[in-house]
């Protein structure tokens, strides 16, 4: 787990860790440079399974990979520092990758959590094809707060890149270029939707970056050389007109539509309702997809989290 000002939600995703049906694990927890009581907090859990570590802030990708590498064990699970994971969540991953030696990395299903309710449980895609056809199309195949992994795989495909965004999505790809990725149909997580757990000021940011991350698989399977983010960007959409106007304005459509999942979970009705219908100006398809899937079990394949 890696913490950057995670208050007041930290204790919770603590608890939900240590309170695991499955009590044989080791939680490592770096905290990146917070400032806002997390350190504090995370000084007073007496739980001996607990591994504290304190770093400046370097960004979730180094933090994580700082987490990943002290790791002794076969298996990894990640989570993020203001969820909460179902009891037995660690208990049925486990028991899966011991039952499936050929999938490398599981992940599972969320509940998107707000303050005042929480919507229904995710259908993320379970299939290997069908995760890898989701990332490649920029679509949410897994959720990186769920997933659980090989050691060996993440260290031989070579870890995070260097990059501070879509760092999961780029794992997702090369893992799966060696092994198999699967989702559980079960409920793993609750996510919380909050202001700070949205991020709306790098949305455009990090579509490229997950763009790039397919694109690199794609020069892999092909055997080409890869490509600078540089020159990725050379001749990427958004520097050409019409589409570049197209692409920022999806991009805005995901932002104003996260926000607006935001608000309504958090009983925040008129506004949420407001930003859910310019989200749909801006992307109609998209953001009919989207809440197809928001208000029942829905394939998300083409959907945004």
């Amino acid at each position: 787990m890696t913490v950057f000002n995670a208050m007041p939600y930290l204790p919770d995703a603590i608890s939900s860790v240590v309170e695991q049906t499955y009590s044989d694990f080791q939680l490592i927890v770096i905290d990146d440079g917070s400032t806002d009581g997390s350190s504090e907090f995370l000084r007073s859990v007496t739980d001996q399974r607990m591994t504290l570590v304190h770093q400046s802030n370097q960004g979730q990708h180094c933090a994580a990979n700082r987490g990943i590498n002290m790791a002794a064990t076969e298996l990894i699970a990640r989570m993020d520092a203001d969820d909460v994971a179902q009891p037995d969540r660690l208990m049925k991953q486990v028991a899966y990758l011991d039952a499936n030696p050929q999938v490398g990395l599981v992940g599972g299903q969320i509940l998107r959590l707000g303050a005042k309710r929480a919507g229904l449980p995710s259908n993320l895609p379970t299939r290997h094809q069908d995760i890898v056809s989701a990332l490649m199309r920029n679509r949410h195949g897994m959720c990186n707060a769920t997933t659980m992994f090989r050691a060996e795989l993440f260290h031989r495909v070579g870890g995070y890149w260097e990059h501070n965004l879509s760092e999961d999505w780029d794992l997702f790809l090369r893992m799966a270029e060696v092994s198999e990725l699967a989702n559980l149909d079960d409920l793993l997580l609750s996510v919380r939707f909050h202001s700070r757990s949205l991020n709306g000021r790098r949305i455009v940011e990090a579509q490229l970056y997950n763009e790039y991350a397919a694109k690199l698989a794609s020069l892999r399977a092909q055997g080409s050389d890869e490509m600078t983010f540089s020159e990725f960007m050379t001749g990427h959409r958004s520097r050409r007109w019409p589409e570049s106007w197209l692409f920022h304005l999806d991009c805005h459509s995901i932002n104003q539509y996260r926000i607006a999942v935001a608000n309504l979970y958090n009983g925040q009705t008129i506004r949420g309702s407001a930003r859910l219908v310019l989200s749909m100006l801006m992307s109609p398809h998209r953001t009919l997809l989207r809440t197809v899937n928001m208000v029942s079990r829905r394939p998300a394949i083409d959907v945004d989290l």
